[in-house]
């Protein structure tokens, strides 16, 4: 879905263009490294002599039934859901059309570090934590990507360590997880095929739940005009 390839994009983004030190000496500085960022795990052969490198995936999706409101809205930040998979590019001059209100969603995220050396595994955490997600009031830009985007929340949910060993050598590995508040158009669902035929079938004969008697049912059928 196209509202699922802003937060991707904007993640990615977010996360790249990040550098390590190397170290030359203990008072001298070393030349800088580029961070690789991947969606999932990259083929061995491209990550062989890019360490380190980050890998972003999508784990779950959910509603957040805390942020659910009733009623109707003109979101000027929403792409218009007549132009979601269409050849037509969105037209500012159109985004005061009338829909209801979004529905909110919760997109979680793990993004992974992968190290060898301790000092551009630190590097990474430092750069991760205290400015691009922050462990409080995070933000993801959207805006700047697309034509119709805007400044989600970003929440770090978790931060774990872990560290492994690879043929025989260390492979430093943060896994920090994170939440972002997003919503769909309720036009987009619309968009979906809806029931055209249901088929209610009889028991046949008379059945006793209970205390009570359940009688039976003539088949019918509703059929969608």
């Amino acid at each position: 879905m196209s509202f699922l390839l802003a937060e991707d994009e904007a993640l990615r983004n977010l996360l790249k263009d990040m550098v390590v030190t190397d170290q030359k000496s203990v008072t001298e500085e070393g030349a800088t490294r580029k961070v690789g960022v991947w969606f999932g795990q990259p083929d061995q052969e491209l990550t062989a002599q890019k360490y380190p490198y980050i890998t972003i995936d999508m784990i779950d999706i959910t509603e957040a039934f805390e942020r659910s409101h009733r009623g109707r809205v003109k979101p000027i930040y929403i792409q218009d859901p007549a132009t979601i998979d269409g050849d037509n590019e969105f037209d500012s001059t159109t985004q005061g059309w009338d829909i209801n209100y979004p529905v909110p969603v919760n997109i979680d995220y793990q993004i992974t570090t992968y190290a060898r050396q301790p000092r551009h595994d630190r590097e990474l955490l430092a750069q991760l934590l205290y400015t691009r997600i922050p462990l409080r009031f995070a933000t993801l830009d959207t805006g700047a990507n697309t034509a119709y985007g805007t400044t989600r929340r970003l929440d770090v949910l978790d931060v774990s360590k872990r560290d492994v060993t690879e043929q025989g050598k260390r492979l430093f590995v943060n896994a920090i997880t994170v939440r972002v508040s997003s919503e769909i158009a309720p036009e987009v669902y619309y968009k979906m095929y809806k029931a055209l035929q249901i088929d209610v079938t009889g028991t046949g004969e008379n059945q006793t739940l209970g205390r009570g008697e359940f009688t039976d049912i003539d088949p019918i059928t509703i059929t969608a005009p």
